[in-house]
């Protein structure tokens, strides 16, 4: 697999690649600015792959981003500012990843590799703002999908998406916090997530649920 990156040359790009060239090693790494952008579209005529697109580039964002779409690339959209104005547009492109300036070297590797194996990723500084507008884009009647979950994880879930830690959730569903914690795995494992930020993500997402 190709791991493209599309940034302008910095010291945080030289960084990003090192980390990725250093612990994907049966993969190709290579990165462009907006200079080369072009030559990059031209060259690329393999399908599948991974491309990270820096959002401040000096390039067309949305069109780029098509333009990997269409080649079947796991896209990674890379934010530096959380007020970006074009957050939400990008989150209704239902990307494979959502990164933040600031992740440490860990958190990256963890997301990539997730992103890789067909997990989305969206870094926990950006799910408030998502799901803020998100929730008031989309004001529906939910619509659960049947014989996904149970019941108790149906509970669990609602009770989520409304902020309520561990704790809280066993006290309200008068069960004990390792059975919460329990739930919670199960779910994640059900919908093929990393976290609890998307969890309530993708409920929101699908219209399971109502904030």
């Amino acid at each position: 697999m190709k791991m493209t990156i599309i940034k302008e040359p910095n010291l945080l790009r030289d960084g990003i690649i090192k980390i990725l060239q250093e612990y994907f090693l049966e993969h190709e790494v290579v990165a462009y600015g907006s200079k080369d952008y072009l030559t990059l579209q031209r060259e690329t005529n393999d399908e599948n792959g991974l491309v990270i697109i820096d959002c401040d580039t000096a390039i067309n964002l949305f069109s780029t981003i098509d333009f990997y779409k269409n080649k079947n690339k796991k896209v990674i959209v890379w934010i530096s500012n959380r007020d970006d104005v074009r957050l939400i547009d990008l989150f209704q492109l239902n990307l494979d990843g959502y990164f933040y300036n600031g992740m440490e070297k860990e958190e990256l590797l963890a997301a990539v590799r997730g992103v890789r194996d067909g997990i989305q990723y969206i870094h926990p500084i950006l799910s408030p703002v998502l799901l803020k507008d998100y929730a008031r884009l989309h004001k529906t009647t939910p619509d659960k999908p049947v014989g996904v979950f149970s019941e108790r994880e149906w509970e669990v879930i609602e009770l989520l998406t409304q902020g309520f830690k561990n704790e809280q959730i066993a006290k309200l569903l008068f069960i004990s916090v390792e059975t919460v914690k329990n739930h919670v795995s199960q779910i994640l494992k059900k919908l093929g997530v990393p976290d609890r930020t998307n969890i309530v993500l993708t409920a929101i997402r699908n219209n399971w649920v109502s904030i």
